[in-house]
């Protein structure tokens, strides 16, 4: 008998501390992911607490595969038109493919557009956006998940942790919200606008004194302004494209952009960027233009393109995404000719 009381004594104990353990996860992620949640709520006007909701069912509060490896989130699978990088995992089936990205951010940005983009989630953006329970069946009943208790656990974690609290805040709110929602284990950061650094002086009577140096001086002779640098490699996955000649990945190159932040976004070598471009018949890089992620192939896909006026040998190239050398080679041009508006480029064969 004392043995059985015993067992069942360590059983609760057991499964006590794996639940305190849980409800540790879970804040742990509300607190680091609130406020992106709060951002992508202000931008697509889908509420914080079912996208924090969402975040931690689909993820085990952070700690799944998914989430660890390839930084997803919302369980959201590759479907036909993600050009992004991807993984492959167990769920309904064996070895399905899911979206894999450079950051939570990007996930939830992607998170985002799958639902604004999608029109069986229509009905959902006409709903209050504190109306939580009506987002949360309404999800399960446009195929979110196949879980048949899928909006009733949304339901129930933001009601355990309060989420809806961030269902009517804006993005400079929410740490103030999280400071009220787990007062013993959560610390506000300091607004960029109050940082300061404290030095400490000793006086000669071994007291300290603290005086705080603005990280920045208010100099108001020097009134240069500061530019701020646009990331345009915030989510880069975002920007990829798949041309149909050979499904290569290329991106539009746009204001801002560089060479080296695109070698960077996307992990390739930066000279390999600019062979892959054949970079080295041309200086500038015009905007609109296609910068190819991957070598380009060798012939096009239709035989014979008639060329515009002012187009050039390079142009036609990148828009068929055909090696500039190779398209010399198949029209008896040589490198630096260009040809005339009305001319027959030959992109597949050669010209006799």
């Amino acid at each position: 008998m004392k043995k059985l009381v015993l067992i069942v004594a360590f059983s609760i104990v057991g499964k006590f501390s794996f639940t305190q353990e849980s409800v540790k996860k879970d804040e742990l992620y509300i607190q680091t992911h609130a406020r992106t949640a709060v951002k992508e709520m202000i931008l697509y006007k889908i509420p914080a607490s079912i996208t924090i909701a969402q975040g931690i069912l689909e993820t085990g509060n952070g700690q799944s595969t998914l989430a660890q490896v390839g930084n997803n989130h919302f369980g959201i699978k590759c479907k036909g038109e993600w050009t992004g990088d991807r993984m492959y995992h167990d769920d309904d089936l064996k070895g399905e493919c899911f979206r894999k990205y450079t950051s939570a951010e990007e996930s939830y940005r992607d998170h985002s557009l799958f639902l604004a983009e999608r029109p069986y989630y229509k009905k959902l953006f006409t709903l209050d956006i504190k109306d939580y329970k009506g987002w949360a069946y309404g999800l399960k009943k446009a195929g979110y998940a196949t879980n048949p208790k899928y909006a009733y656990s949304l339901i129930s974690i933001i009601e355990r942790y309060n989420l809806n609290r961030f269902d009517n805040i804006n993005e400079e709110q929410t740490d103030l919200v999280l400071a009220e929602l787990f007062p013993n284990s959560y610390t506000p950061a300091l607004p960029a606008s109050e940082k300061n650094e404290t030095v400490q002086l000793a006086t000669n009577t071994n007291e300290k004194k603290e005086v705080n140096k603005p990280l920045i001086s208010n100099n108001l002779t020097n009134k240069k302004t500061l530019k701020t640098k646009t990331n345009n490699f915030e989510f880069p996955s975002r920007r990829v494209r798949i041309h149909p000649n050979g499904k290569i990945k290329y991106i539009v190159w746009k204001e801002g952009d560089r060479l080296e932040d695109v070698a960077k976004a996307y992990h390739i070598n930066l000279q390999n960027l600019k062979s892959y471009n054949d970079l080295a018949f041309k200086e500038e890089i015009s905007i609109n233009q296609k910068i190819y992620l991957e070598p380009k192939k060798n012939k096009g896909i239709s035989k014979i393109y008639i060329t515009k006026n002012g187009e050039r040998m390079y142009d036609i190239a990148q828009n068929n995404a055909i090696s500039l050398i190779e398209l010399y080679k198949r029209n008896t041009m040589l490198p630096g000719q260009e040809p005339e508006k009305g001319d027959k480029i030959f992109l597949k064969g050669r010209k006799s």
